[in-house]
């Protein structure tokens, strides 16, 4: 895949709005890059279709995976190894869910203690407010996955059912 002008554009877009969530620069470029590709990429065409080294797009294809933002495979008989979207994507999200959930046992817990009503009330409302975003979050997730379980079984014919998902791309 060469990327056109417009394709540059949309790397360098990603790459800027993923930066407030720590994301670097090469992680939000390759996160773009997959993001436009129909198959899946070897680090050898993800280094040259974005002008990176190979040790770089190694380093920020395994961070997309690691975050659930890319799915790493492999080819039977080869070594080489494959990044491609993965067909869920929920991946971030279900750690910030997580990390959400924690934050709501901690403020819950700090309910208990002796402070001021004024400080027990911000507490409550935090933990209110994240309890919200953790349901929004979760409702989401299981609404993307019931689509794409729907979407999926509609587009695939019964017969290449048994296919590998690595096969199958």
């Amino acid at each position: 895949m060469k990327p056109s002008p417009q394709d540059e554009a949309f790397f360098d877009a990603m790459a800027m709005l993923m930066a407030p969530w720590g994301w670097p620069r090469p992680v939000g470029r390759i996160y773009a890059y997959l993001l436009l590709r129909e198959e899946p990429a070897t680090l050898d065409e993800i280094a040259a279709d974005l002008g990176m080294s190979k040790s770089n797009a190694s380093v920020a294809a395994r961070t997309l995976e690691h975050c659930g933002n890319a799915r790493r495979q492999g080819e039977p008989g080869s070594r080489r190894i494959y990044y491609s979207m993965p067909e869920d994507f929920s991946g971030p999200f279900v750690a910030k869910a997580e990390l959400l959930d924690r934050q709501v046992r901690l403020f819950d817990g700090q309910i208990d203690r002796e402070v001021t009503p004024a400080v027990a009330d911000r507490f409550d409302r935090l933990s209110t407010f994240y309890t919200r975003m953790r349901e929004a979050i979760e409702g989401a997730m299981a609404d993307q996955a019931g689509s794409a379980t729907r979407s999926t079984a509609a587009e695939v014919p019964e017969s290449f059912g048994s296919r590998s998902a690595t096969r199958a791309r």
